[in-house]
C-alpha cells in the first residue's frame, strides 16, 4: 500500500478562515442588539467605544489564529519543530541530529505504516475494507496453521465478482501478506432472525405503533450486526421495548431464540416478522 502524500492533503476543515473586518462587524452587530442607543456613534472612527470594539476584535482574531495553529500542530502533515518532535515521540521515534522537519515527517509516516504487521487480522481487514466501499465488514481467521481465510460481508451482492477480484488483488499485492501464507476469500451469508410477538400498546402510544416497530427492526438489526456477532433475545426485547408499549410476549420460543448464534461467515438479517397488535393494555 502506497503511503499517502501528505503534501496533497487539503486544508483541514477544523481550520477557520479569519477576517478582522468580519469579526469587527460581528462585534458591532452584537453591541447594537444589546444597546441600540449606540448606533449613532459606531461609524465614528474617533469614538472611544469604536476603538474598544476594534481592540476586542483584534484580540479575538489573534486568539482564533492561535486555535488554528494549535489544531494544525496536532496533524502530521502540518506539525513543525517541537510539535513534530512530540508526534514522533508518540510513536517512539526520535528526530536524528541535524534532521529537518520534512525528512523527520517522512520517517514518522514510515514508522506508523510499519506498526501494522502483515500477519495480523487487523492488517487483512484494513486491506479488504480499503479496497471497496462494497465491503461492509471483514472476518479473518486461520483455519489451519499457515493459511488465512478472509470472509467478506458485501453491501451489494450483485457486485460480488468484481469486489472479490479487487480484494484478491489487494491481498496478493507485493508486500501485502507474509511470504508463503496463502489467503482464501469467501463471501458471508445471511442468517435470518424470525420474530413472533404480541404487543399491548400503552395508552399514549399511536395506533400504528406495531407498524412503526416492524419497519424499524431491519435497520436496527443492521446497525447492530457484525460478522460472527451473536444476537441475544434480550437485545431484540430492548429494541421493541424502546417504543411506548405496555406489554410484550413472545409466544414462540424459537422466534426469536434465546441467542441467535452466528458463525464467522454469517451476518444477521430480519426474517419472518409477525407482530400482533393486542390493543391497549
Amino acid at each position: 500500500m502506497d503511503a499517502i502524500n501528505l503534501l496533497t492533503l487539503p486544508q483541514p476543515a477544523v481550520v477557520q478562515s479569519l477576517s478582522f473586518e468580519q469579526i469587527l462587524a460581528e462585534h458591532k452587530a452584537d453591541l447594537l442588539a444589546r444597546y441600540p442607543a449606540c448606533a449613532d456613534v459606531l461609524d465614528l472612527e474617533s469614538e472611544p467605544l469604536v476603538k474598544l470594539i476594534q481592540t476586542h476584535a483584534y484580540r479575538e482574531l489573534l486568539y482564533r489564529q492561535r486555535v488554528n495553529e494549535s489544531a494544525l500542530a496536532n496533524l502530521l502533515a502540518f506539525a513543525t519543530g517541537t510539535d513534530l518532535d512530540h508526534k514522533g515521540a508518540f510513536y517512539n521515534l526520535a528526530r536524528l541530529a541535524g534532521e529537518g522537519d520534512d525528512r523527520y515527517r517522512t520517517r514518522i509516516q514510515l514508522r506508523i505504516a510499519a506498526l501494522a504487521g502483515h500477519g495480523t487480522a487487523e492488517h487483512y481487514r484494513l486491506l479488504a475494507m480499503s479496497t471497496s466501499l462494497n465491503v461492509r465488514d471483514v472476518s479473518v481467521r486461520q483455519p489451519v496453521p499457515g493459511q488465512v481465510a478472509v470472509v467478506l460481508w458485501l453491501v451489494d451482492p450483485a457486485l460480488t465478482t468484481t469486489t472479490v477480484a479487487a480484494v484478491d488483488t489487494a491481498l496478493n499485492a507485493e508486500g501485502a501478506r507474509m511470504v508463503g501464507v496463502p489467503v482464501s476469500i469467501s463471501v458471508a451469508v445471511s442468517k435470518a432472525i424470525n420474530i413472533t410477538a404480541q404487543i399491548w400498546r400503552d395508552s399514549a402510544a399511536p395506533s400504528d405503533l406495531v407498524t412503526q416497530i416492524q419497519q424499524a427492526l431491519p435497520a436496527q438489526i443492521a446497525s447492530y450486526a457484525s460478522l460472527g456477532r451473536d444476537v441475544p433475545k434480550s437485545w431484540i426485547t430492548t429494541r421493541i421495548h424502546a417504543a411506548p408499549l405496555a406489554r410484550l410476549v413472545f409466544p414462540d420460543a424459537s422466534a426469536p431464540l434465546e441467542s441467535t448464534v452466528l458463525g464467522q461467515d454469517e451476518y444477521p438479517v430480519l426474517g419472518t416478522c409477525n407482530l400482533t397488535d393486542m390493543g391497549i393494555a
